[in-house]
């Protein structure tokens, strides 16, 4: 067998040099591991940045010499922001921006590369300077940005970075291999699993506890968010619980079935997950957390789920304009009938 190499480009700014090196160091473990236990599949992952895979070019701007060096024809495009946007370029806020806008526009073109960006929730000290306080604006300008698309994931702190980013690089990866070859039947995906894992389970009691105590509000929002982001770092583990999940009472244990299907799509789940966003069923949040799902489950899904996707990403968007007052759900599904448009014709 030919030996499949996938590509990852790496685009950060300079505050994040411990991801950097996490993230390097997760690609040769992931290689080694892939080496020793599926010689037969001859994968390999390959990180590429501008300090390694560029050369010194003097009569251009520094970021035109990184795009020119380095053409998007990568697999995956990986991006980290923490308190720092980056040094801007002629055209964006920063060099990490404009990279990000340069695979999107490809994407949006040719449905590759996949895209993912990860923001720190690590505590920072009080901004003490201009500069440190207009960076901290353009970080927190892009993330919202890219919120409204569903192109994010955070860890809490930096080190844990790289436990997050192993299951998301899996995920992603599984995905491209999966669409080199046929479509693999998932009749058994929704079979009886072990009991509810303890720590999920906390979570979505977590989950329901903070929007009965708390106001409504952009704290309430983050700390919901927090909680989602602690359900997918269990969704390994809990692939096996998504039918009880979902079928439970609870906000929090549905909020956990949608943050398994976030990190593992399924064509069975699309019919529940649409049906998330009738707002007479779900509060707006998982409502917008399921629309994430979809729009996951749009890049992740093989193209023969094509038709099956267009009808329930089409029946979401509607069910979600019945609340025109809730655009990001809107938004994200719009979003993601124009990458369906790409990927299916």
């Amino acid at each position: 067998m030919a030996q499949r190499i996938i590509t990852i480009f790496l685009s950060t700014p300079s505050d994040v040099a411990e991801e950097r090196g996490a993230l390097s160091s997760l690609i040769s473990e992931i290689n080694d591991v892939v080496a020793f236990l599926a010689p037969e599949r001859n994968v390999s992952l390959k990180l590429i940045h501008y300090e390694t895979n560029v050369y010194p070019n003097i009569g251009s701007a520094p970021q035109d010499v990184i795009n020119t060096q380095i053409p998007i024809d990568y697999d995956i495009h990986f991006g980290v922001m923490w308190r720092r946007c980056g040094t801007p370029t002629k055209s964006a806020d920063s060099g990490t921006v404009e990279e990000f806008d340069r695979a999107l526009a490809h994407r949006e073109k040719t449905g590759k590369p996949t895209i993912m960006f990860y923001f720190s929730n690590e505590e920072i000290t009080l901004p003490t300077s201009d500069d440190e306080i207009e960076q901290l604006r353009k970080v927190m300008t892009f993330r919202r940005r890219l919120e409204t698309i569903g192109l994010t994931a955070a860890y809490p702190t930096r080190a844990e970075f790289r436990e997050r980013a192993r299951i998301g690089l899996l995920r992603a990866v599984a995905d491209i291999l999966r669409n080199d070859l046929p479509r693999r039947d998932q009749s058994d995906e929704l079979t009886a699993g072990p009991a509810l894992d303890e720590t999920l389970a906390a979570l979505a009691k977590q989950y329901d506890k903070i929007r009965e105590d708390m106001q409504p509000g952009s704290s309430r929002t983050r700390r919901m968010t927090a909680i989602l982001e602690d359900m997918k770092a269990e969704a390994p583990t809990a692939q096996g619980s998504l039918a009880d999940l979902m079928s439970h009472g609870s906000p929090g244990h549905r909020l956990a079935a949608i943050a398994v299907l976030q990190v593992f799509p399924s064509r069975q789940q699309l019919p529940w997950l649409a049906d998330r966003l009738d707002p007479e069923l779900e509060k707006p949040f998982i409502g917008y957390q399921a629309a994430m799902a979809l729009l996951q489950a749009v890049r992740s899904l093989p193209s023969s789920d094509c038709e099956m996707l267009k009808s329930e990403v089409s029946r979401a968007h509607e069910l979600a304009s019945r609340n025109p007052h809730d655009p990001p759900r809107i938004a994200a599904l719009e979003y993601a009938l124009r990458e369906l448009k790409v990927k299916c014709g």
